[in-house]
């Protein structure tokens, strides 16, 4: 199954709804955190950020708690968080695939994964493994406009594109560790930047068309199964039987 396309505006009012639907209050982990939490709700809940770069965690004030901390050594025990946000991170792990398991652990019976990562499969991100990283810098400030780019808490950051940063790779990493069928959708950060359209479409064309181009960016949405009802209390059931018995053995109704 294909997935679908959303524009940035789409797809925040799709994640609103869907954390929207869960019950809260929510506990969130922002694994990985940008300048602010992107998403105002209505549910209530609690805020933790977890990152390696103190100085984008002290630029926020949104926090109910501020964890500084490598996501492929950090702890929280198991079943802390009913929903994790990952945004534009696990291209820059090595060892994104144990990122991904940790967070399966750490989340609650029911709870929701959110991953955004670029497409290391489409032509923006061939184009950002096979640069150096100055280029990357360079291409933040004067192509997409964002002047303080490579300053301390303002990416990019180096990459490593590990193979789960892709659209195949998350399927599979789904089906592999027995996730219902996740949404998986394809958005695009360059669509009225005409240079950067231009140099997607010609990557795209010298690949005959193995490299997207019209995308660059992937969501993931996907819950967990919720917890299995407990079992009914055994020892009532079975005092229940011997009575329904012993009523039936001497010709009366159960209760009487």
């Amino acid at each position: 199954m294909r997935a679908e396309h959303l524009s940035f505006a789409a797809m925040n009012a799709l994640l609103r709804a869907r954390l929207e639907a869960l019950p809260g209050p929510l506990r969130i982990l922002e694994a990985g955190c940008g300048r602010n939490w992107p998403l105002e709700l209505s549910v209530p809940y609690t805020l933790t950020g977890l990152d390696l770069d103190r100085d984008a965690l002290a630029a926020r004030t949104d926090l109910d708690e501020a964890v500084v901390g490598d996501l492929r050594t950090a702890e929280f025990p198991p079943n802390s968080f009913d929903v994790i946000y990952n945004a534009f991170v696990l291209e820059h792990v090595s060892g994104a695939q144990g990122v991904l398991e940790r967070f399966l652990r750490w989340l609650a019976p029911g709870g929701m994964l959110i991953i955004k990562v670029p497409d290391r499969d489409s032509a923006y991100g061939f184009l950002t493994r096979v640069t150096p990283f100055w280029a990357h810098v360079l291409i933040y400030r004067h192509l997409l406009g964002f002047p303080l780019a490579g300053t301390p808490g303002h990416g990019p950051y180096r990459t490593y594109y590990d193979e789960v940063v892709s659209e195949r790779g998350l399927r599979e990493f789904c089906q592999r560790s027995q996730l219902p069928a996740p949404e998986l959708y394809r958005l695009c950060s360059y669509a009225s930047n005409r240079p950067v359209r231009l140099a997607a479409f010609l990557t795209s064309m010298l690949s005959a068309g193995q490299l997207a181009w019209r995308h660059n960016n992937l969501l993931l949405i996907v819950q967990t199964a919720a917890a299995a009802a407990p079992p009914a209390n055994t020892s009532q059931r079975a005092r229940t039987v011997a009575r329904t018995r012993a009523a039936v053995a001497q010709g009366c109704a159960p209760g009487a």
